[in-house]
């Protein structure tokens, strides 16, 4: 290894060597050596222009695809090193992330800039805006004449100290004193982490490693170079697939994966979807592997590794081969340029066999902490037992010892930090945000072992002046501090804490939580159906939580998403068909029980509960035939009446019309009967407002007060800007609209009544959250920006180009109205509604009345423009809309998109009292349908039309 290489230049190198051979693989795309070697150059000029020099770091905040790697090789070829970013966390620790590490540009894109919120004071570069700017630079790399340098100053070749300690990237690490802290990583050091794995696994050109795990976690960096600098091919998982072990599963078939790594909790999470034999190299890392997990995976896979090392150490610096029959599982010896000792107190060599310290030291080591000189000294000592002159030691805080066949043993922490699912977690940091809070005089916190050895985390705080902590404001207070891993699940209110005769806190006494403690002070609701007291009893058991509530939230249960594997295993042994995702989508108990048993509540869901259960199973293949005729799903759901259109290949293909249009009148269902859609209604605001930023009357991303006439958008106390972004994404931040629905008639408030009741309860971007309220302001935005009624510049913007002929914002029966064929709402029981229909003042989140061929339209041309052939709505807009705008929502910009089952598509699901409404399209293989129905049982025949499509849907709540 040539000591001043980048990592890049190997890449570079590589570029030139196969220009042709593909790279990267994201979905359906696919980027060449040389079409990546020449994106990253392009960036590589942009950076330069916005100041990007020698150890300069640049925050990357990205969705996962086709940006990802030439953001961070461009990052590199500019002279700067990057601080890679999680899209998951919490906008205040972004912000301070990017101020520790001296961060003052950060790359964007797709809304992400909206993630850091309003207090983010550095400059952002956004890839979708500079587009065009990017695409016009240079495709060879900048030179060496980068900003702050000497014009005149060249290399003085591979030993030039610039070259062999420029800074690759920074990663922060949770710190015990309440901060997390930034741990900085030479190129070298990666360099040499990369050839010692490409020796460790023989890579070859044909190798393809999965990439799934996030960016801001130090082993997928090893997913990203490793096979770039071997000429392999990365097969980067999207953010949808990132998080699903069965669609993970779906790329290594797919894409021909052969390399394929994970935490222990990973591996578990990859089981439980169904992994059964898979032809790859393996390897388990992150936490210590449990002999039992290690057993079972060495059958199945074609060779398993165990690779050890902190992130001071750049990832691993040991490892080891598993065998079949190992009792236990080691981490192995050195890795190449790695030493490892095994000392006690005095620094001095303990025998083998004798537990020790362990230190580790060698090419691989990191810089140090970032701005803290005082904990780098501490952690980074001399190297009194071996290396060059002047070398370091990491003390990494283990426990270890040698065995007799010289490999390492692992034996746990001589400190109170702790991993779970393979993040490092240092208690006194969570301890340190809980003593911070209001109303608290003192904090701690414990990892707890479930029945099946999982950790969980919980608190224990004593409150001041003999006061109780508001349970509520403490979880806010972390969730909005601390990333979703190092949130405890349980919060127990004590009068003190126990203390040993040292004076310290005896944290082995502290008592195991109770529901109270976990549920977040929910009242609990019994069990009342056969699938809930089974399900209850379930989570009682495994979970170890007494008196489970049918409403409390898994998750507050302890039930993250490692836990909830055993939850699914033992509802299977029980005899419940539960999937994974199912479980990962459901909330509470009750949600489960639902969909279970294909329940569906009464008709009078609020916009707190709409959403879409929308997951195909599976894809057909060949021809797909009109829908099977859905009438005894309607029969048995008591559904008077439904409308349906077919889509293939992106085309309507057929429409549908069964049954009456009221119980009463027994009027058929015609092509132009129209249904109340609910919250369909928001793709037509949405599809609308954006046709007004292609138009540059509005601004995605500008704060809205730009706009509003008579009227501020709701802030909180640090003044973030709303923007229209967040409306469309459901993250304005906004207190909920009251959930009432009016009869025809009866007196109503109107839009600014309504919007007068709304504050700002958290800071735009940061939260998501479905609220009628966001829909409200986004109406009163349109309206005034455009000076139209919402119903003539819905006609306008969309129902009038898209030859929307029987669409409104209308109901039946105003007094402008002039359709005469709609069709009555009906409940559970088939009754029709009394006066037909209830209605909302929020117009643009509920208020549609549509046909299924219209419904169909839209859908299309919302297809078409993403893939760059529409007329109406630009391609960058649409595929804006069509991605997730906050990570986890399934929600882009006023649409429902899913991927979770394989090919990503995007919809709708609409619920008001008496009628329920699905629109869902693939996006590559256009096939998908619009099912419009009059009754509340609606969505039994919305899964009765996707089975006759060869699909299971799992129906939800809507």
């Amino acid at each position: 290894m040539v000591r001043g290489r980048y990592v890049h230049e190997v890449i570079e190198g590589q570029a030139a060597a196969t220009p042709d051979a593909v790279a990267v693989q994201v979905g359906e795309h696919t980027l060449t050596y040389r079409r990546l070697d020449e994106e990253a150059n392009r960036i590589a000029h942009r950076l330069r222009d916005a100041g990007v020099g020698p150890e300069s770091v640049v925050g990357v905040l990205l969705h996962r695809g086709p940006d990802t790697l030439p953001a961070l090789l461009g990052v590199w070829k500019a002279g700067g090193s990057h601080l890679p970013l999680d899209t998951g966390l919490p906008a205040e620790r972004l912000r301070y992330m990017l101020d520790a590490a001296g961060a003052r540009l950060t790359v964007t894109h797709g809304g992400t800039a909206a993630l850091l919120g309003a207090g983010h004071r550095g400059a952002v570069l956004d890839l979708d805006r500079e587009r065009d700017r990017i695409a016009a630079a240079p495709a060879t790399p900048p030179d060496d004449r980068s900003p702050g340098r000497d014009p005149g100053a060249r290399d003085r070749g591979p030993d030039d100290p610039e070259r062999t300690h420029r800074l690759a990237y920074t990663l922060f690490t949770s710190g015990s004193t309440g901060r997390p802290k930034g741990v900085q990583i030479g190129q070298y050091a990666l360099l040499n982490l990369l050839f010692s794995m490409r020796r460790w696994h023989r890579s070859q050109p044909e190798h393809r490693w999965l990439a799934a795990t996030s960016l801001a976690f130090d082993v997928s960096t090893a997913e990203l170079y490793l096979p770039l600098v071997s000429g392999g091919r990365v097969v980067l998982a999207d953010d949808t697939e990132a998080r699903d072990p069965a669609a993970q599963l779906r790329l290594v078939e797919t894409a021909g994966v052969t390399h394929v790594q994970a935490t222990p909790a990973g591996w578990k999470l990859l089981l439980a979807a169904g992994m059964e034999r898979l032809p790859v190299t393996a390897v388990t890392t992150g936490e210590e592997c449990p002999p039992g997990l290690a057993r079972e995976l060495v059958g199945r896979v074609d060779r398993l590794s165990n690779l050890y090392g902190p992130t001071e150490a750049t990832v691993w610096c040991t490892g080891t081969d598993l065998e079949p029959d190992a009792a236990t599982v080691p981490i192995g010896r050195p890795l190449p340029n790695y030493r490892a000792y095994v000392l006690d107190p005095a620094l001095q060599p303990v025998p083998v066999g004798v537990v020790g310290e362990l230190y580790v030291a060698g090419a691989g080591l990191a810089r140090g902490y970032v701005g803290r000189p005082g904990l780098t000294a501490e952690r980074f000592l001399p190297e009194p037992h071996g290396g060059p002159p002047g070398s370091r030691m990491y003390r990494t805080g283990d426990l270890a010892r040698f065995r007799a066949d010289g490999h390492l043993e692992c034996l746990g922490r001589i400190d109170t930090q702790v991993k779970i699912r393979g993040f490092r977690i240092e208690l006194g940091e969570i301890e340190e945000v809980l003593r911070g809070a209001p109303g608290v005089r003192d904090a701690a916190v414990v990892a707890r072992d479930d029945d099946q050895g999982e950790k969980w985390l919980a608190a224990y705080v004593v409150g001041a002046d003999g006061r109780t902590p508001d349970q509520g404001a403490l979880r806010d207070r972390l969730a909005a501090t601390l990333p979703p891993y190092m949130v405890p699940a349980a919060l127990v209110p004590l009068d003190g804490l126990p203390l040993n005769a040292a004076g310290k806190v005896d944290r082995a006494a502290l008592p195991a939580p109770g529901r109270t403690a976990l549920a977040g002070g929910r009242p609990r609701v019994a069990p009342r159906t056969p699938t809930e007291r089974l399900l209850v009893d379930i989570c009682a058991r495994v979970l170890g939580v007494a008196d489970v509530g049918v409403r409390d939230r898994l998750l507050d249960l302890g039930a993250d998403s490692m836990r909830i594997v055993h939850v699914m295993a033992a509802a299977r042994r029980a005899g419940l068909d539960l999937t994974l995702r199912t479980l990962l989508d459901s909330e509470t108990v009750e949600d489960l029980a639902q969909a279970l048993d294909g329940a569906s509540r009464d008709g009078n869901g609020t916009e707190e509960e709409e959403g879409v259960a929308m997951t195909w199973a599976a894809q057909t293949t060949g021809a797909v035939g009109p829908p099977g005729d859905p009438t005894p799903a309607m029969v048995a759901h008591r559904v008077p009446g439904a409308a349906v259109a077919l889509l293939r290949e992106g085309r309507l293909v057929g429409v549908q019309a069964h049954g009456v249009r009221s119980a009463e009148s027994g009027l058929p269902v015609t092509l132009h009967t129209r249904f109340q859609a609910g919250s369909v209604s928001k793709q037509v605001t949405a599809f609308a407002a954006l046709r007004l930023v292609d138009q540059g009357v509005l601004d995605l991303d500008a704060d809205l007060d730009r706009y509003l006439a008579g009227r501020r958008a709701p802030r909180t106390p640090a003044g973030g800007p709303v923007t229209l972004r967040h409306l469309l994404s459901n993250t304005a931040g906004f207190s909920a609209a009251a959930a009432t629905w009016w009869r025809p008639g009866e007196p109503m408030p109107e839009l600014d009544a309504v919007l007068d009741g709304v504050t700002a309860e958290h800071e735009p971007g940061t939260r998501f959250r479905k609220a009628g309220s966001q829909w409200a302001l986004a109406e009163r935005l349109l309206t005034d920006v455009t000076g139209l009624d919402f119903e003539d510049l819905a006609a306008e913007l969309v129902f009038a180009p898209l030859a929307m002929a029987d669409s409104s914002f209308t109901p039946p029966g105003d007094e402008h109205g002039t359709h005469d064929d709609w069709a009555c709402g009906h409940d559970q029981h088939g009754r029709p509604l009394l006066d037909g229909f209830r209605v909302r003042p929020v117009r643009a989140g509920s208020g549609l009345w549509s046909t299924a061929t219209d419904v169909a339209r839209l859908a299309v041309e919302i297809r078409q423009a993403h893939l760059g052939c529409s007329d109406l709505l630009s391609a960058p807009l649409a595929t804006q809309m069509l991605t997730e705008a906050f990570p986890g929502s399934f929600y882009g910009l006023g649409t429902v998109v899913d991927g979770s089952a394989g090919e990503r598509e995007f919809g709708h699901g609409g619920q008001t009292a008496g009628f329920r409404a699905l629109v869902s399209v693939r996006l590559r293989s256009g096939v998908g349908c619009v099912v419009l129905t009059n009754g509340d049982g609606g969505k039994q025949v919305h899964k009765a039309v996707a089975a006759s499509l060869g699909r299971e849907m799992a129906v939800g709540d809507d």
